[in-house]
């Protein structure tokens, strides 16, 4: 299983940087065997690759949405703290009293 990325037919390609996405994941072709008259049956190997690309999309489509809650509840924390801004005397100041 070497070939390279986005090769159309080709093997699967060497994760030499990024992540799968499941784009790549659909365009994944499996040789067979040299020298073997069996082999994978290839609507299984095809369904399989289907499923794996539906479940990495679908993931992906759920840590965009955390990434989208996160920065909101960020936001909104900063918007917070810069209105009830911190108190008017620091740590220091009250401990020399």
């Amino acid at each position: 299983m070497t070939g390279t990325r986005g090769t159309p037919g080709g093997s699967y390609p060497v994760r030499d940087r990024g992540r799968l996405t499941p784009d790549a994941v659909r365009r994944i072709r499996f040789r067979r065997a040299e020298g073997l008259r069996r082999g994978l049956k290839t609507e299984d190997v095809r369904q399989f690759i289907d499923q794996v690309s539906k479940d990495m999309a679908s993931l992906y489509d759920e840590l965009a949405q955390v990434y989208t809650e996160n920065h909101r509840i960020k936001a909104a924390l900063r918007d917070w703290q810069s209105n009830h801004g911190a108190p008017s005397t620091s740590y220091r100041d009250r401990s020399s009293q």
